[in-house]
C-alpha cells in the first residue's frame, strides 16, 4: 500500500506544496516515504521541494526539524510564517499559481516517464501541468482517454 501524500496543489497559508512537503518529511522519518521521492526530499534546486525552499528562503534541515517537532499544520505554518522570507498574500498567490500551471519540459517528462512508466504510456507529460501528472500518478485525478 502506497502511503497517502496530499496533492501538490493543496495549500497551507496560501502555499502550494507545503502540505505535501509536511507529509513527505513525516513519512520519511517513519521509513515510509516511497523510494522514488527520497532523493528529492528537501533538495534545493528545481524539484518542487527546492522551489518551495527557494521562495521561502528556508533551510532544509530547519524545515525538517520544525515539521518533526510541531504537532499540526497550523503550528508548522506559524513557524514558516515567522522564519521565511516575508511575502505578501499576493506574492504567495502568484508563486502558487505559477507552480500550478508549470508543465514539464521534455527533459523532465523523460525523467517522470522513468519513474512512472505505465502512466507515460498513456499520457504525454508535456501536455499537462506537473501537478496534474502527479495527481494522475497517485490516483487523485483520472487519466484522460484518447491519448
Amino acid at each position: 500500500m502506497q502511503p497517502k501524500l496530499r496533492s501538490p496543489r493543496e495549500r497551507l497559508g496560501g502555499y502550494v506544496i507545503l502540505p505535501r512537503l509536511i507529509d513527505k518529511v513525516r513519512l520519511h522519518a517513519q521509513g515510509f516515504l516511497p523510494e522514488p521521492y527520497v532523493p528529492f526530499l528537501l533538495r534545493p534546486g528545481l524539484p518542487l521541494d527546492g522551489r518551495f525552499l527557494a521562495f521561502t528562503g528556508l533551510q532544509p534541515e530547519a524545515l525538517r526539524e520544525a515539521v518533526l517537532l510541531k504537532n499540526d499544520d497550523r503550528d508548522i505554518l506559524a513557524w514558516v510564517t515567522q522564519e521565511a522570507v516575508r511575502h505578501g498574500p499576493q506574492d504567495i498567490e502568484g508563486w502558487s499559481h505559477a507552480l500550478e500551471q508549470l508543465r514539464p519540459d521534455r527533459v523532465l517528462a523523460r525523467f517522470l516517464g522513468r519513474l512512472s512508466p505505465e502512466l507515460a504510456k498513456q499520457v504525454d507529460f508535456t501536455q499537462h501541468p506537473l501537478f496534474d501528472v502527479i495527481d494522475m500518478d497517485e490516483g487523485r485525478k483520472p487519466i484522460p482517454t484518447g491519448f
